[in-house]
């Protein structure tokens, strides 16, 4: 692990401190001593995630005390994280050299400019950058700007949804960044993608923050389409809910209980299958669009009311259900279009024909399995 000479990091679960042997110039949101400051401490304090507290930097001051840190020389951050979990990662482009410390946790996450829900499990990306550059207030001020961007990207590339609106995150709610500079470096005066420093900075921060995320949430690129569907406010009980609003019973099924738990094995084996999961993201991903009004020749206003004339989101839907469950499959899809059951009458004109057809396929094949046809 290699950070500017001169600074140290110590880890446990209940804070993350970084130390530096002499004095490192930063600027900070953080809540204790944020702002331009000198300081050689930064300490991450981790709190209950019910936190409910009036004052935070009194909460802070005790805790600095408690860990033998200044507290006119540290800067401090709160997280429901574990610090112990953190993200971490050095580049070095010429002459200059940038080590990230992210603590991640995304159970808060939000896309900027959204209405804000309550939620009572806190997540906080506390996302400290290091350098050894000799940068000017300008050049700072731009790292924060180059720093905020890559974080944003990092999310963006694990698809991180907001827990408001089930849209693309781009924060969580109490986001905290740290620029700090040793200033034994490169002199640099700017700090944005086209320099050597920006450029250090991107990739530092953007690998830190999701190898937080990973390490802290578990979140990994490759993980379950039901996963997915999930963070996007689907979950397996709304799916389940959908296939029984339409589900017709024969005496030779057994116990619901027994059709549940078909229903389930068949839709985890749909789900898994890289092709089904592939079309049903091809499709969410169009809608993403589609409500930004990003589809040519068709508005955002236009997309949303289901025009007639669109017809790809039947198109997937028909070849999501085919693919599962051969022309049965086709014929339970067409079924489950026509009533939009449960979950997937809120969706848009993509989601509904692509976890329609998910379901329906599932559903086509519970009743061959069940009647001894499969």
């Amino acid at each position: 692990m290699r950070l500017p000479h001169g600074v140290s990091m110590q880890a446990t679960r209940g804070s993350l401190i970084v130390r530096s042997t002499k004095h490192v110039r930063v600027l900070s949101s953080a809540i204790l001593n944020g702002g331009w400051r000198r300081a050689d401490s930064i300490l991450i304090q981790k709190v209950p995630k019910n936190f409910r507290c009036d004052n935070p930097l009194a909460y802070l001051l005790r805790a600095a005390a408690r860990t033998h840190l200044d507290a006119n020389t540290t800067v401090g951050f709160l997280t429901a994280a574990d610090p112990s979990k953190f993200g971490f990662s050095t580049c070095q482009i010429g002459r200059v050299m940038v080590s990230t410390v992210a603590t991640a946790g995304t159970s808060n996450s939000a896309r900027a400019g959204e209405p804000i829900k309550i939620l009572d499990s806190p997540g906080t990306i506390n996302t400290l950058v290091l350098t050894n550059a000799r940068m000017t207030d300008g050049c700072i001020v731009n790292a924060l700007q180059t720093a905020t961007e890559a974080k944003t990207l990092a999310l963006r590339e694990l698809d991180i949804r907001s827990s408001n609106s089930g849209g693309e995150a781009t924060c969580t709610t109490s986001d905290a960044l740290v620029i700090g500079t040793t200033n034994e470096g490169a002199v640099c005066k700017y700090a944005g993608a086209a320099t050597e420093l920006g450029r250090a900075i991107a990739e530092s921060v953007r690998l830190a923050v999701r190898d937080g995320i990973t390490k802290h949430d578990k979140i990994f690129p490759g993980r379950s389409l039901l996963q997915r569907l999930c963070e996007r406010g689907i979950d397996t009980k709304d799916l389940e809910d959908a296939f029984f609003e339409k589900y017709i019973h024969h005496q030779s099924f057994g116990s619901r209980n027994r059709v549940r738990k078909t229903f389930r094995r068949f839709l985890e084996e749909a789900s898994s299958d890289h092709n089904v999961a592939a079309l049903v993201l091809a499709a969410l991903r169009i809608e993403d669009d589609g409500c930004l009004g990003l589809i040519p020749g068709l508005s955002e206003k236009e997309f949303v009311r289901d025009p007639v004339s669109l017809l790809a989101d039947e198109l997937i839907g028909i070849a999501i259900s085919n693919y599962i469950a051969g022309s049965k499959g086709l014929f339970e899809y067409v079924r489950f279009d026509r009533k939009k059951p449960s979950v997937i009458r809120r969706l848009g004109p993509f989601g509904d024909d692509a976890v329609g057809a998910l379901v329906a396929g599932a559903s086509s094949n519970v009743y061959s399995s069940l009647l001894g046809k499969r």
